[in-house]
């Protein structure tokens, strides 16, 4: 009996302890599964809300936070919820809060998440750029990483500016309007005036939007040659500008002037295959440099003129017998100054290349440096090449932040050294010379920038050089200021072809005002005016005959 009652207890016991194990192991599950949940990828519940419209910048949007910020355009976004939360895993420093977005920049390198909190403290890392602020008693907080030991600067300044742009609550942008829109608008379009004054009228929100803005209208009054905006807006870009008296001084003691300008550069060109000239596309006088250079160039040996500014595939068709430049050939050759650069060139028999990078995800520099040499001196080893560049692109000498431009390079990979005249470099200065140009080596400077090139010219050549031309008088009769369009006429092949068509000359004339029109007496001149909205207001043909109205 007792031994009956000792089995039943032991089987009990064993019962119990079975079921106990059981709920261990149960227990140790839950335990595992809550905290494997608790270290697992958190994405806020609105991350699929997210929008992001892209034009010259990036506009995220969130409707359902009210929520909207601006960040640069080359950042790229991930959409997708698995991606994110892989990347998140992959973090090195713990996310705490929930990541409503997550982008990610190679140039400068560096990524960063958005994230939402209840809690208005946090203890990231120190390295780490943290910016955060409520929203509907919630903490929104921008926390960047840099990717780079030389993109901290670069990703303060961008977490920054994104973080001023915040707009909340019923007054966020549901829409995107930027003054590019108006840009895209008037992109092939030929009515200067009228994008100008829309572009004046266009409303900014922050100091980035204003600075967009000014561009753009700096873009399109110097498309339009001599006038008053233009000069108020270059007043505007410099007026920030300090000189320095050691700088000046160089410039005063070592620079040479006029003829013995565009004397050294050729004369400096005969012992290189390659000269970069680099452009601010704000200043169409510089195209007038490169106008000059090409006649002796030409006799030099020079035959290929390399244009940044042509849109891809452009090359080709300008370099068929019988074409011109048009509206699609490029944005800035739009510029008549650009323009009639190219109309020389073709005179003097240059082959145009277009060596803009096209490939998204390809540096740019690399890209360019690439098809510069892929289209010439792979096709040609005896090639000799103009280049026309933007600002930076031709410095032969990478930054201290480590980034390295077109020329760089292109001199590295391909060992041949280009002959590098700057005219952006001291630019601010050209006022200090008393001459339409002025030259001087780069070795006078120690300045990193002024050095990474091998001249810095100095340009005051006056806009709108039509050479060969007539004076023809002309009064706006209208009561409004007009723009003034001239078209060559062996350009024009249909009643509305000038509207695709890059006039050879064009200005903002005052309503009463008088001014000498240049004429090609050789040929038929088609005379077109707008007004600030664009609308046509008179129409003429010189003739070649008696230089008469028909």
């Amino acid at each position: 009996m007792r031994r009956r009652k000792q089995k039943g207890f032991l089987a009990s016991a064993l019962l119990i302890a079975e079921a106990l194990a059981v709920i261990m192991k149960k227990l140790t599950i839950i335990t595992i599964f809550f905290a494997l949940l608790g270290c697992s990828p958190k994405i806020n519940e609105h991350f699929e809300q997210n929008r992001y419209i892209q034009n010259f910048n990036i506009h995220v949007i969130n409707d359902s936070l009210q929520l909207y910020f601006k960040t640069p355009a080359d950042i790229t976004y991930i959409t997708d919820r698995k991606k994110l939360k892989k990347v998140i895993r992959n973090a090195k420093f713990n996310l705490v809060d929930s990541v409503l977005v997550y982008g990610k920049t190679d140039d400068p390198a560096y990524e960063y998440f958005v994230t939402i909190s209840k809690k208005n403290t946090h203890n990231y890392p120190k390295e780490l750029v943290v910016l955060d602020t409520l929203i509907n008693n919630q903490t929104i907080r921008f926390i960047g990483n840099s990717l780079s030991h030389n993109s901290k600067v670069a990703l303060e300044f961008d977490l920054k500016s994104m973080f001023k742009s915040i707009e909340l609550d019923s007054s966020y942008r549901k829409q995107i309007n930027t003054v590019y829109d108006v840009v895209q608008k008037y992109y092939t379009s030929n009515k200067f005036y009228a994008a100008l004054n829309e572009i004046s009228q266009f409303p900014t929100y922050d100091q980035q939007e204003e600075w967009s803005k000014l561009q753009m209208e700096l873009t399109f009054s110097s498309f339009l040659g001599k006038n008053e905006f233009y000069e108020d807006y270059i007043r505007k870009l410099e007026s920030k500008h300090k000189p320095n008296d050691t700088i000046s001084e160089i410039i005063r003691a070592k620079s040479v002037y006029n003829s013995n300008v565009i004397a050294t550069i050729i004369k400096e060109a005969k012992n290189h295959k390659i000269l970069m000239i680099n452009e601010n596309h704000f200043f169409p006088n510089h195209r007038i440099l490169v106008s000059n250079l090409l006649p002796k160039l030409k006799e030099i040996g020079y035959n290929y003129l390399a244009l940044e500014a042509l849109n891809t595939n452009q090359d080709s068709l300008l370099n068929l017998p019988n074409t011109y430049p048009t509206l699609e050939t490029g944005f800035y050759t739009s510029e008549q100054n650009f323009a009639n650069l190219i109309r020389k060139a073709k005179e003097l028999g240059f082959e145009f290349i277009a060596y803009e990078s096209s490939e998204d995800h390809k540096n740019r520099e690399i890209g360019q440096a690439e098809n510069l040499y892929n289209k010439t001196f792979k096709v040609n080893p005896n090639s000799k090449v103009v280049v026309l560049a933007g600002i930076d692109h031709i410095l032969e000498k990478p930054e201290s932040s480590g980034k390295e431009w077109m020329a760089t390079f292109f001199k590295n990979k391909y060992n041949i050294d280009p002959l590098t005249i700057s005219q952006t470099h001291l630019n601010p200065y050209r006022n200090q010379i008393n001459s339409d140009y002025g030259i001087i080596k780069s070795n006078f400077f120690e300045n990193e920038r002024l050095s990474s090139v091998d001249y810095l010219v100095l340009n005051n050549n006056p806009n709108n050089q039509i050479e060969n031309h007539t004076k023809y008088p002309y009064r706006n009769n209208t009561k409004n200021d007009v723009q003034v369009a001239l078209f060559y006429g062996n350009e024009i092949e249909y009643q509305y072809d000038y509207l695709n068509k890059v006039p050879y000359f064009t200005t903002i004339l005052k309503s009463g005002k008088k001014t000498e029109l240049p004429i090609d007496e050789k040929q038929e001149i088609y005379l077109y005016t707008f007004d600030k909205n664009g609308t046509s207001m008179e129409k003429q043909i010189i003739t070649p005959a008696n230089n008469a109205y028909n």
